[in-house]
Parts: C-alpha cells; structure tokens; sequence
C-alpha cells in the first residue's frame, strides 16, 4: 500500500509538469535612452497572482545561464524577471577588462 502512494504521487507530480506552460521570452524596457534587454519566464497556466523575483546576472552581463535560472524559478511557482544591467544586451569581453563590451 505505501508504495502504491508513493506512485500516485509521482505520477501526480509529473502531470503536474505535462500540463505546465512555461513561456520564456525577451522583452525590452529602457532606462533613459538606454533599452535593456530582459528575459521574462513564467507558467502561462496559472491565471492567479504569484510572486515575481528579479534575476540578476554576474559581472559580465546577460546571458544564458541568468535565463535559466529564471525557467528554474518560474517552475517554482514565480514569474521571473532575468535582467539586463548593462542594456542591449552587452557582455564583459574578459574578466580584466570589465568596462570593454563585445
């Protein structure tokens, strides 16, 4: 018996994320005349209001791994907001040189 709950609840949870739509897509907002460009995840299924967390890159800039971890926390339940600091997207070229965008 106790192993037959443990598989529901398995299977419960894995229908769970079936059923999920998570959206993951860049927006744009400005500061100034500077436009930045942000990542924006979340479940689309969920119509009720859920906590937003702000994500914010390392040193070098927006990139794939601040994308990420925002699709990681909208599968936790927030809207995630992965930011641009930098704007139109820039990237340290090398750690020495931290003021030299690509």
């Amino acid at each position: 018996m106790k192993q037959l709950l443990i598989l529901l609840t398995l299977f419960a949870a894995t229908l769970h994320n079936v059923e999920a739509a998570f959206v993951g897509e860049e927006i744009q907002y400005s500061s100034g005349d500077t436009v930045m460009k942000g990542y924006l995840a979340y479940d689309n299924e969920v119509k009720d209001k859920r906590p937003g967390i702000l994500v914010v890159h390392e040193w070098w800039g927006h990139n794939e791994y601040a994308r990420k971890r925002a699709r990681m926390l909208a599968e936790m339940g927030y809207v995630a907001l992965a930011v641009d600091m930098y704007g139109d997207g820039k990237q340290a070229a090398h750690p020495r040189m931290r003021k030299i965008f690509r």
